[in-house]
């Protein structure tokens, strides 16, 4: 009866896909979907599941599982993946834990097909319920105890959208060779050094530090309002989840990059998708001990686009002057900007700041960041700590990799 009422489709196609769940009706009280893609993850996909049997709220109590259900989508696996989240859903019923296997033709059997399905599915239940959070995870990755409970506070107390901590897990990371390690903590110092300077600079009121630079799927959550919003994922095969943070930007998205959200993935080197996590471990692992050769962008060109973008959000508060107030304030506040006409008409013709901006961006004339190099990622580190120390309120706990 459990497997009946939690799992379908013995022969499954992409043609049925518009019924996947459609015979588990989400419970009333459900507040989370959380929506996970699986391929070939037997390794994995039993502490993954596992991880959301210990839920608890902010004050360390039993999570009520009424209010979460958890959608899993088995996508052209060939391994013993749905043999082991069957057995799952046998062990434990109380878990609202549903499955559905499709085979995906060549065109949509990728990462980024998949997960936008799941979340439309996820969108579509919640709106049952009058909306809710979309949360996502990956069939590789254990969510911390109160994920669930972290995330809602996140939500709570402003955000549409958080962004949690994406850790490797210690076994796993115990496992990678010297020089894959010592790139990756080097590159999670630079993109932390990065992330604060950024939250030095724009100084975002749903965004402040401490704060880190991660948007991933491993970890994301949005509102089915925020959601609505957007439009939902863009159609790219994969990177989905860059390609969705981006869009999410251009409708002035209040996203969250939280640290009290926390999730540990897998450190292996070869992936289920072309380009990811497994994808730069093993770019990295290939490296080797050549790291002169690992180039990023600059702490000049950096902190160039940081100012440019705040000094874009400052004259976006000229949109409901006059013409001649708002060209008077560019000639202020941005004076390598030149005056146009073409700046101030898109500027009263988008809705958001998010996209004004990004039609700037894409003009060649803002894009003066060009002229820096990139530089090797220990000068580029050294540059950002010395930035950063300019401010009296540098934290250096932020950069720590916990």
């Amino acid at each position: 009866m459990i497997l009946a009422k939690k799992s379908q489709m013995k022969n499954p196609t992409e043609y049925s896909s518009e019924f996947l769940f459609s015979k588990n009706e989400v419970s009333p009280n459900i507040k989370s979907c959380i929506v996970i893609p699986v391929k070939d993850e037997e390794a994995y996909i039993s502490k993954t599941l596992t991880s959301f049997l210990n839920q608890v709220d902010i004050f360390g109590e039993p999570l009520d599982f009424d209010q979460f259900e958890i959608l899993v989508l088995a996508n052209n696996c060939t391994d013993n993946s749905v043999a082991l989240i069957k057995d799952f859903q046998l062990n434990y019923p109380h878990l609202n834990l549903y499955l559905d296997e499709v085979k995906l033709s060549p065109a949509n059997a990728n990462i980024g097909y998949v997960r936008r399905k799941l979340m439309e599915y996820a969108f579509a239940r919640l709106s049952k319920n009058g909306g809710g959070v979309i949360m996502t995870t990956d069939g590789d990755t254990m969510v911390a105890s109160d994920w669930i409970a972290q995330t809602h506070w996140e939500i709570d107390n402003g955000a549409e959208v958080v962004g949690g901590r994406i850790l490797l897990s210690n076994d796993e990371l115990a496992g990678l060779d010297e020089f894959t390690c010592t790139h990756h903590f080097k590159d999670e110092k630079y993109r932390l050094l990065i992330a604060e300077l950024e939250g030095k600079i724009i100084n975002s009121e749903f965004d402040p530090n401490p704060r880190h630079h991660q948007h991933f799927n491993g970890s994301f959550a949005i509102t089915t309002q925020c959601y609505k919003r957007s439009g939902g994922v863009p159609e790219v095969k994969y990177l989905e989840d860059c390609a969705f943070f981006e869009r999410l930007e251009t409708v002035d998205a209040k996203i969250r990059h939280s640290n009290k959200v926390v999730v540990y993935t897998s450190a292996r080197c070869v992936g289920r998708t072309e380009i990811g996590l497994s994808y730069q471990l093993n770019v990295w692992k290939n490296l080797g001990n050549h790291a002169d050769d690992y180039f990023v962008e600059s702490c000049a060109s950096i902190i160039q686009r940081f100012t440019q973008k705040r000094n874009f959000i400052k004259l976006w508060e000229f949109k409901n002057h006059t013409k001649s107030e708002f060209f008077q304030t560019l000639q202020k506040i941005a004076p390598e900007i030149t005056a146009s006409e073409k700046i101030y008409t898109s500027l009263i013709s988008s809705s958001y700041f998010g996209e004004w901006y990004e039609r700037l961006i894409q003009n060649e004339q803002f894009n003066s960041n060009r002229k820096f190099p990139d530089v090797p990622i220990d000068n580029a580190i050294k540059d950002l700590q010395s930035k950063l120390q300019e401010y009296s309120d540098y934290d250096f706990a932020q950069t720590s990799i916990l």
